[in-house]
């Protein structure tokens, strides 16, 4: 298959692909290519960029394991040091905050995943804690 950039007598720009090069000649000379504008058939190859692909795979940077344990470890310490531990308190003062009862702070805690559950149905805005990474030997 090859994509052309076409253009019509009345200089409209559009693009059709073809099973090859000989296909669009033969389409081209007999006019049955058309203008999806203006349905004019003369139409002319246009210039056009070729498609190269590139070497680089990703732009999307990667963290060793290391790094990413790294992050995590951060990441935990802010909660820790930000947070008051509501331990199994959590889910309903997680609730009692959401609804207005109580004032609301930052707070961590455990929960089931039926709590979890419970406290997304109801529009809590929560997010677990990674675990601690393992220790490097």
């Amino acid at each position: 298959m090859i994509r052309y950039a076409l253009k019509c007598e009345k200089d409209h720009s559009f693009d059709m692909w073809f099973a090859d090069s000989g296909t669009y000649d033969t389409l081209a000379g007999r006019s049955l290519v058309s203008c999806p504008d203006c349905g004019s058939t003369d139409v002319r190859k246009a210039i056009m960029a070729p498609g190269i692909s590139s070497a680089k795979k990703s732009e999307t940077p990667t963290l060793s394991p290391r790094a990413m344990a790294e992050a995590i470890r951060k990441v935990r310490a802010h909660v820790m040091r930000e947070t008051t531990d509501m331990g199994r308190d959590f889910p309903d003062e997680a609730l009692r905050m959401h609804e207005g009862d109580v004032e609301a702070r930052p707070i961590r805690g455990e929960a089931t995943p039926d709590e979890v559950k419970s406290l997304i149905d109801e529009g809590v805005p929560i997010l677990p804690v990674p675990p601690e990474p393992p220790k490097e030997n």
